[in-house]
């Protein structure tokens, strides 16, 4: 595959988004269940290399099962690249979804709060709402409909 455009990480390797989390067994929860995924479960004690010297960190983390784009939740170390700089490091994630109103107000149901919508106009109704959860992570639902627009065949 030719690569779009020059550089040295492409789109096509990207396999997981990174979220650094204070709160590991509560995220892994809360997450998994309102994003529908189970997890794999990682870590280990790992010497850290800084500007700041070396020193041993024991990690954990957890990386979504399913799909190709996989969710990685990662135990916030103080004082770390690992250490949890609110709302997260991590803007947001985005899912195609069919019915955007019913999701939205499902994920509210889950205790997530509406932050944004977007629409072409005001006498339109939205075609994507960005939503946060109660760990601080942002996911944008997209309608369906906009698939060909956003990501057209090439």
């Amino acid at each position: 595959m030719t690569p779009t455009v020059p550089g040295l990480l492409q789109p096509d390797d990207l396999f997981h988004t990174g979220i650094v989390v204070d709160d590991l067994a509560s995220a892994r929860e809360r997450l998994g269940a309102d994003l529908g995924v189970t997890w794999h479960e990682g870590g280990a004690a790992v010497r850290l290399r800084t500007q700041d010297g070396t020193r041993t960190v024991s990690t954990a983390y957890v990386l979504s099962r399913e799909g190709s784009h996989h969710i990685e939740l990662v135990q916030a170390i103080e004082g770390t690249v690992w250490t949890a700089t609110p709302p997260g490091h991590a803007h947001h994630l985005g899912y195609w979804v069919d019915d955007l109103a019913s999701t939205a107000a499902a994920l509210e149901t889950l205790g997530w709060t509406t932050e944004a919508t977007i629409a072409i106009r005001d006498d339109r109704p939205p075609m994507c709402s960005y939503l946060r959860a109660r760990s601080g992570l942002y996911v944008e639902i997209v309608d369906r409909s906009l698939l060909p627009v956003l990501l057209p065949a090439t």
